[in-house]
């Protein structure tokens, strides 16, 4: 296997409440509606008016009018695969339309938003109809929108049919004034906000009632006869030796005496010179177009003999599959035949949005989608055991110049999901390519993928990966990603010079049951990890995703006592080259904590300590004595011992959720940090006999995350008393000794009344 190859799987990920950006637009802005005329696109109209927005209809952007956001909504009132094609197509023109006055005239914040009604959840549950759920594609265009034009915020919003217009309109607003810049595609449903990610996903039990194709059965194979698809069909050949059709536009003719004794390097100077025999002029099109005509021609014929040479009986039919009516025609003879489809036919036409062409959307969201429609409609459904399509990373991260590609390859997936939902008995994969070595790739492509570290996809691995999606155990695969989880190209989103200002109300932290276990006396308090996870969360949305945060100050915590604030404003500003500053505010603008996010070159990856001596630990009492006062969802210190020089802590807890991950990041848990900081205290306590509270952290050192429900160590070090404060360096290992997670120059305070309070 290529290092870096392998398989990863898409996955739904609980997003927090939207945290509003203050300020996005400017007073009297002004949005475009387009899409389909439905009920939600009139609701809209009414909230937007409601908030003062000038609204207009339309493809194309107002006359003498600045634009400060263009709202798409696609919710088609019937099952039509045409209606939804034209929607996706009309949506790419919009995009080319209005990008431009978005960039130029909006100030602040230009908008560009496609919304759809198919599950909620992306499409990922398979409930919308296989017609509804080419609209899934609209991903592929904002993430590409995105890269292409990375000053615009970007989304693609999916919501329930569940919700009423009222209530999805208001998501809608919503997400048009929310602050997160890393989620261009986000679901909205009751149970909350969804975006997918990938992840590693062991392969399912082995299903019994599924088999692997073999000498009796047929397969219709698009693409098949050439590229990257032939290759992979020879190595299905070679395993199973089913029967194979493949399907292509390149008719298969006589070789013209002119090329027949021309090798592949000199096929366009003997077209050339053919051209000329007749008395034409050789253009550069003209020799192009019989030359590739040959190339093709023969690459079909050595498929076909490798085919045959694996035991596979393999047939060649010349017909482009976006025709239904001939596609249906060259399929009858086999139709009662036919077990399984491989859908690997694409067409690219690669451009800018700005650039492109109307025409050659349709060529290319034709290729993939339509041919796809004319197969499952020429076949007899009930006889498919295997459904294989070629779908691309593309489409799952967007990528630069392939807008249509993208959404082809998002609706394909979308498709699949809707087909796996409706024939559970069948085996459904949307493959996600990434590049392939030999495929489209150009030498300069290659160059620029070997620069970012991207490996490409070598022919013998892909075709292994390939065929073993036709093995039980990869059953239930329905969309996968096949390659290197890295986008081929990326968005680079940069935060204004000037800084801005985010609101996260504090609803869903207040009634979060951590809350209610972190109670100082009488009063619950916010815990300091969480305050810090708040604020880098927001830096996560703002594109801040790998700082490191240093000098975090609490000035005055939240206590939920009835005088806590609904919502605290996060100023973010610039602070040097590499650093930004992140503070708190109230609602009367007074700070209550306070962070820098140094986004500089990080130190070295991974951090060993030598083996901690366990041994002589034992059974802590810290929560009972008066020593802490966390309540049982935060009682996570089981052991301790150590010395004077270093107090060592085995800990074991459950991660909780804090208001959907609205105060944590993707490796960084503010429920398990939260230890961290309790043996903090633990070592005041030990050391000075006092109860204390931690008020700053000087720098944290993130390397792995802490462990959900596992045992891990927490050492406690280079204690000193100055100032009137403590100071300590709390470090969470393995208990072999890597590093997870460092608190270094933990700051903490005491004073009398605590005492009362930590024993109540």
């Amino acid at each position: 296997m290529t290092p870096g190859i392998g398989r990863t799987h898409p996955h739904l990920v609980a997003l927090p409440p939207p945290a509003e950006l203050i300020g996005a637009f400017r007073q009297r802005p002004v949005a475009l509606l387009a899409g389909e005329d439905c009920p939600l696109r009139h609701e809209l109209e009414t909230a937007l008016r409601r908030y003062g927005w000038t609204v207009h209809h339309g493809q194309q952007p107002p006359e003498d009018s600045e634009l400060d956001a263009v709202i798409a909504v696609y919710d088609p009132a019937s099952d039509d695969t045409e209606r939804a094609l034209r929607g996706l197509a009309d949506a790419l023109l919009l995009a080319r339309n209005t990008q431009g006055p978005l960039r130029a005239g909006a100030e602040g914040r230009g908008a560009f938003l496609t919304v759809t009604r198919l599950d909620g959840r992306l499409g990922t549950g398979g409930t919308a109809d296989r017609s509804n759920a080419v609209l899934g594609g609209l991903p592929g265009l904002v993430k590409t929108l995105d890269i292409e034009a990375p000053e615009l915020f970007c989304r693609s919003l999916d919501i329930s049919p569940r919700l009423d217009e009222r209530e999805a309109a208001s998501a809608v607003l919503a997400e048009l004034n929310a602050a997160e810049v890393g989620s261009p595609q986000v679901g909205i449903d009751e149970d909350g906000r969804w975006t997918v990610r990938l992840g590693e996903q062991p392969p399912a039990a082995v299903r019994s009632e599924m088999s692997e194709p073999g000498p009796d059965d047929l397969l219709v194979v698009t693409g098949g006869g050439r590229g990257v698809t032939a290759t992979c069909v020879t190595e299905l050949a070679r395993l199973h030796r089913p029967g194979l059709l493949l399907l292509g536009r390149t008719p298969l003719e006589e070789e013209p005496e002119w090329a027949r004794s021309a090798p592949d390097e000199r096929l366009k100077e003997a077209a050339a010179a053919d051209i000329r025999s007749r008395g034409d002029k050789p253009t550069p099109r003209a020799v192009d177009e019989s030359a590739n005509r040959i190339r093709a021609q023969r690459e079909i014929r050595e498929t076909l003999e490798e085919l045959r040479a694996s035991g596979s009986r393999a047939e060649y039919l010349a017909v482009d599959a976006t025709d239904a009516a001939e596609t249906a025609r060259v399929l009858r003879p086999h139709a009662q035949r036919i077990t399984g489809i491989v859908h690997g036919a694409g067409v690219l036409t690669d451009r800018l949005i700005a650039d492109k062409d109307e025409r050659e959307v349709r060529r290319v969201l034709d290729a993939k989608l339509v041919g796809l429609d004319n197969l499952l409609a020429a076949v007899e459904r009930d006889r498919l055991r295997h459904v294989v399509l070629f779908s691309s990373v593309a489409g799952f991260f967007g990528n630069r110049g392939q807008s249509d590609y993208a959404m082809a390859n998002e609706a394909l997936n979308r498709i699949a999901w809707s087909l796996k939902h409706d024939s559970p008995e069948l085996a459904v994969t949307s493959v996600n390519w990434g590049a392939w070595a030999g495929g489209m790739v150009t030498p300069e492509l290659e160059r620029m993928f070997a620069e970012r570290g991207v490996p490409l996809i070598q022919r013998e691995t892909g075709a292994a990966l390939f065929a073993e999606q036709f093995s039980p155990e990869r059953g239930d695969d329905t969309v996968v990603v096949v390659g290197p989880n890295t986008p081929l190209s990326e968005a680079s989103p940069a935060l204004p010079e000037r800084g801005l200002t985010v609101r996260r109300g504090l609803e869903a932290v207040v009634h979060s049951p951590v809350i209610t276990d972190h109670v100082v006396g009488d009063t619950p308090v916010l815990p300091a990890t969480a305050a810090l996870g708040a604020m880098l969360r927001i830096g996560h949305d703002l594109g801040i995703e790998s700082a490191r945060p240093h000098e975090f100050k609490v000035f005055k915590g939240i206590t939920f006592d009835g005088s806590a604030p609904g919502h605290l404003d996060f100023r973010v500003e610039p602070d040097d080259s590499t650093d930004y500053v992140v503070t708190a505010l109230d609602p009367h603008g007074r700070p209550r904590y306070r962070v820098k996010l140094d986004t500089g070159p990080p130190t070295s990856g991974d951090a060993v300590l030598d083996p901690v001596d366990v041994s002589a630990l034992s059974a802590a009492e810290v929560y009972e004595d008066g020593t802490l006062f966390h309540g049982p969802l935060l009682r996570g210190v089981e052991w301790i011992g150590g010395d004077a020089d270093e107090l060592v802590l085995r800990c074991r807890m459950r991660d909780h959720d804090l208001a959907r991950g609205a105060c944590g990041a993707h490796d960084y848990s503010p429920v398990l940090a939260d230890l961290l900081l309790q043996a903090a205290l633990v070592r005041v306590r030990k050391q000075h006999g006092v109860a204390s509270l931690p008020t700053g952290i000087g720098s944290v050192e993130r390397f792995s995350e802490l462990p959900d429900d596992s045992d891990f160590l927490i050492t406690v070090s280079h204690a000193e008393q100055a100032a009137g404060c403590y100071r300590c360096t709390v470090t969470a290992v393995e208990p072999a000794g890597r590093v997870l997670l460092r608190f270094r120059d933990v700051e903490l305070v005491t004073n009398a009344e605590l005492e009362g309070k930590f024993s109540q």
